[in-house]
Protein backbone atom coordinates (compact mmCIF):
# COMPACT_ATOMS: atom_id res chain seq x y z
CA UNK A 1 0.00 0.00 0.00
CA UNK A 2 2.61 2.96 0.84
CA UNK A 3 4.80 1.66 -1.99
CA UNK A 4 1.76 2.05 -4.21
CA UNK A 5 1.22 5.71 -2.97
CA UNK A 6 4.54 7.23 -3.43
CA UNK A 7 4.37 5.59 -6.90
CA UNK A 8 1.44 7.23 -7.21
CA UNK A 9 2.85 10.73 -5.66
CA UNK A 10 5.73 10.41 -8.39
CA UNK A 11 3.57 10.17 -11.33
CA UNK A 12 1.67 13.02 -10.08
CA UNK A 13 4.33 15.42 -9.69
CA UNK A 14 5.83 14.08 -13.12
CA UNK A 15 2.32 14.77 -14.96
CA UNK A 16 1.60 18.51 -12.91
CA UNK A 17 5.23 19.23 -14.47
CA UNK A 18 4.51 17.89 -17.91
CA UNK A 19 0.92 19.64 -18.06
CA UNK A 20 3.36 22.97 -16.88
CA UNK A 21 5.08 22.87 -19.65
CA UNK A 22 2.60 21.92 -22.28
CA UNK A 23 1.64 25.59 -21.42
CA UNK A 24 5.34 27.22 -22.04
CA UNK A 25 6.59 26.63 -18.57
CA UNK A 26 9.92 25.75 -17.71
CA UNK A 27 11.64 24.70 -14.42
CA UNK A 28 12.96 27.59 -11.66
CA UNK A 29 16.57 28.60 -11.87
CA UNK A 30 16.49 26.57 -8.06
CA UNK A 31 14.87 23.52 -9.27
CA UNK A 32 17.74 23.81 -11.92
CA UNK A 33 20.29 24.36 -9.03
CA UNK A 34 18.89 21.55 -7.51
CA UNK A 35 19.11 18.68 -10.32
CA UNK A 36 21.50 16.29 -11.43
CA UNK A 37 24.21 17.20 -14.01
CA UNK A 38 24.34 14.55 -16.78
CA UNK A 39 27.45 15.00 -18.51
CA UNK A 40 28.83 13.57 -22.12
CA UNK A 41 24.73 12.57 -22.87
CA UNK A 42 23.24 10.79 -25.37
CA UNK A 43 20.05 9.60 -26.37
CA UNK A 44 19.39 5.82 -25.22
CA UNK A 45 16.70 3.12 -24.24
CA UNK A 46 15.56 2.15 -20.97
CA UNK A 47 16.96 -1.72 -20.64
CA UNK A 48 13.89 -4.71 -21.28
CA UNK A 49 11.79 -1.60 -22.59
CA UNK A 50 13.04 0.55 -25.71
CA UNK A 51 10.97 3.56 -23.88
CA UNK A 52 13.48 6.81 -24.39
CA UNK A 53 15.65 7.76 -21.72
CA UNK A 54 19.43 10.30 -20.96
CA UNK A 55 22.31 7.56 -20.66
CA UNK A 56 25.66 9.81 -19.78
CA UNK A 57 29.36 8.78 -18.92
CA UNK A 58 28.73 10.33 -15.20
CA UNK A 59 25.70 12.09 -13.35
CA UNK A 60 26.55 14.68 -10.69
CA UNK A 61 24.29 15.66 -7.49
CA UNK A 62 21.94 12.65 -8.26
CA UNK A 63 19.70 12.31 -4.72
CA UNK A 64 20.00 8.11 -4.68
CA UNK A 65 23.39 7.66 -7.08
CA UNK A 66 25.48 10.89 -6.29
CA UNK A 67 28.10 11.15 -8.15
CA UNK A 68 28.65 7.96 -10.51
CA UNK A 69 29.74 6.55 -13.82
CA UNK A 70 27.42 4.86 -16.65
CA UNK A 71 24.01 7.02 -15.98
CA UNK A 72 20.68 6.09 -17.43
CA UNK A 73 17.61 7.31 -16.24
CA UNK A 74 14.66 6.43 -16.11
CA UNK A 75 12.29 6.99 -19.04
CA UNK A 76 12.36 10.65 -20.55
CA UNK A 77 8.76 12.40 -21.08
CA UNK A 78 10.24 15.95 -21.93
CA UNK A 79 13.18 17.57 -22.64
CA UNK A 80 14.50 21.48 -23.66
CA UNK A 81 17.76 20.42 -25.48
CA UNK A 82 18.70 24.46 -26.19
CA UNK A 83 17.94 25.02 -22.44
CA UNK A 84 19.94 21.81 -21.25
CA UNK A 85 17.41 20.33 -19.18
CA UNK A 86 14.97 17.52 -19.71
CA UNK A 87 12.14 15.67 -17.57
CA UNK A 88 12.27 11.61 -16.70
CA UNK A 89 9.72 9.78 -14.44
CA UNK A 90 11.61 9.96 -12.12
CA UNK A 91 13.07 13.40 -11.66
CA UNK A 92 14.14 17.18 -13.57
CA UNK A 93 17.66 16.52 -14.77
CA UNK A 94 20.19 19.22 -15.99
CA UNK A 95 22.38 18.17 -19.71
CA UNK A 96 25.54 19.24 -19.30
CA UNK A 97 27.94 18.42 -22.07
CA UNK A 98 26.49 16.38 -24.68
CA UNK A 99 28.55 13.48 -26.09
CA UNK A 100 29.81 14.93 -29.78
CA UNK A 101 30.11 10.95 -30.95
CA UNK A 102 25.58 11.35 -30.76
CA UNK A 103 25.24 14.94 -31.24
CA UNK A 104 23.46 14.07 -34.37
CA UNK A 105 21.15 11.80 -33.22
CA UNK A 106 17.36 13.29 -32.16
CA UNK A 107 16.53 13.11 -28.49
CA UNK A 108 12.92 11.18 -28.42
CA UNK A 109 10.05 11.27 -25.58
CA UNK A 110 7.95 9.15 -24.39
CA UNK A 111 4.33 9.28 -25.85
CA UNK A 112 1.39 8.92 -24.27
CA UNK A 113 -2.21 9.60 -24.11
CA UNK A 114 -4.83 10.13 -21.76
CA UNK A 115 -5.46 6.74 -20.84
CA UNK A 116 -1.32 6.11 -20.25
CA UNK A 117 -1.84 9.14 -18.08
CA UNK A 118 -5.04 8.05 -16.41
CA UNK A 119 -3.06 3.99 -15.64
CA UNK A 120 -0.32 5.84 -14.31
CA UNK A 121 -2.39 8.23 -11.63
CA UNK A 122 -4.06 5.30 -10.54
CA UNK A 123 -1.05 2.84 -10.27
CA UNK A 124 -3.29 0.42 -12.64
CA UNK A 125 -2.63 -3.21 -12.97
CA UNK A 126 -4.29 -5.45 -15.61
CA UNK A 127 -6.60 -7.93 -13.64
CA UNK A 128 -6.09 -11.87 -14.12
CA UNK A 129 -7.89 -12.98 -16.99
CA UNK A 130 -9.93 -15.29 -14.83
CA UNK A 131 -11.97 -12.16 -13.49
CA UNK A 132 -12.37 -10.72 -16.46
CA UNK A 133 -16.31 -9.63 -16.88
CA UNK A 134 -17.50 -10.97 -20.00
CA UNK A 135 -21.40 -9.72 -19.94
CA UNK A 136 -22.71 -5.95 -19.81
CA UNK A 137 -22.05 -3.79 -17.21
CA UNK A 138 -25.13 -3.87 -15.48
CA UNK A 139 -25.59 -7.12 -15.81
CA UNK A 140 -22.77 -9.37 -15.48
CA UNK A 141 -21.74 -9.62 -11.71
CA UNK A 142 -18.19 -9.69 -12.20
CA UNK A 143 -17.84 -6.03 -12.85
CA UNK A 144 -18.75 -5.81 -9.31
CA UNK A 145 -15.73 -8.12 -8.10
CA UNK A 146 -13.22 -6.45 -10.96
CA UNK A 147 -13.93 -3.34 -9.16
CA UNK A 148 -13.22 -5.19 -5.73
CA UNK A 149 -10.11 -6.19 -7.40
CA UNK A 150 -9.07 -2.60 -8.47
CA UNK A 151 -9.73 -1.80 -5.28
CA UNK A 152 -7.63 -4.06 -3.46
CA UNK A 153 -4.96 -3.91 -6.62
CA UNK A 154 -4.39 0.10 -7.06
CA UNK A 155 -4.85 3.24 -5.39
CA UNK A 156 -8.09 4.63 -7.73
CA UNK A 157 -10.58 1.71 -8.61
CA UNK A 158 -12.92 3.86 -10.68
CA UNK A 159 -10.05 5.42 -12.67
CA UNK A 160 -9.04 1.99 -12.99
CA UNK A 161 -11.82 1.11 -14.60
CA UNK A 162 -11.94 3.76 -16.90
CA UNK A 163 -8.54 2.56 -17.88
CA UNK A 164 -9.73 -1.30 -18.09
CA UNK A 165 -12.17 -0.34 -20.17
CA UNK A 166 -10.57 1.99 -22.86
CA UNK A 167 -8.14 -0.29 -23.29
CA UNK A 168 -10.01 -3.49 -23.99
CA UNK A 169 -12.28 -1.43 -26.27
CA UNK A 170 -9.64 0.79 -27.66
CA UNK A 171 -11.63 3.70 -26.82
CA UNK A 172 -10.76 6.87 -25.07
CA UNK A 173 -10.90 8.01 -21.57
CA UNK A 174 -13.35 10.24 -22.31
CA UNK A 175 -15.66 8.66 -24.49
CA UNK A 176 -15.41 5.95 -21.72
CA UNK A 177 -16.39 8.12 -18.71
CA UNK A 178 -19.44 9.01 -20.90
CA UNK A 179 -20.86 5.52 -21.72
CA UNK A 180 -20.40 4.33 -18.16
CA UNK A 181 -21.42 7.30 -16.16
CA UNK A 182 -24.96 6.17 -14.70
CA UNK A 183 -22.96 2.29 -13.58
CA UNK A 184 -20.11 4.55 -12.31
CA UNK A 185 -22.15 6.23 -9.82
CA UNK A 186 -23.97 3.90 -8.76
CA UNK A 187 -21.34 2.10 -7.81
CA UNK A 188 -19.70 5.15 -5.91
CA UNK A 189 -23.04 5.61 -3.93
CA UNK A 190 -22.98 2.02 -3.15
CA UNK A 191 -19.30 2.41 -1.94
CA UNK A 192 -20.01 5.72 -0.12
CA UNK A 193 -23.47 3.79 1.81
CA UNK A 194 -21.06 0.68 2.60
CA UNK A 195 -18.35 2.79 4.19
CA UNK A 196 -20.63 5.15 6.30
CA UNK A 197 -22.10 1.57 7.82
CA UNK A 198 -18.93 -0.05 8.61
CA UNK A 199 -18.10 3.64 10.29
CA UNK A 200 -21.47 3.22 11.81
CA UNK A 201 -20.38 -0.28 13.15
CA UNK A 202 -17.22 0.47 14.44
CA UNK A 203 -18.58 3.23 16.50
CA UNK A 204 -21.24 1.18 17.94
CA UNK A 205 -18.76 -1.41 18.99
CA UNK A 206 -16.70 1.04 20.38
CA UNK A 207 -19.73 2.69 22.37
CA UNK A 208 -20.51 -0.79 23.36
CA UNK A 209 -17.15 -1.39 24.99
CA UNK A 210 -17.27 1.36 26.97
Amino acid sequence: MMMRRMIRERFLSLHQDLDFYATGGQPTQDELRLAPIAEMWRPGTYPGTGQPCIRARYIFGHPRLGTAPDYCSSPLYYVDVNCGWGRTQGLLIRLGRRDPVYAALPVPVMEYSDVDRAADLSCYRGPPAEIEPKGPMGQDPAWHALWDWFEKSTEDPHGSMLVYIARRWNEDISTVYMNTDSWMKTKLRQVERESADADADDHNAGSNFN
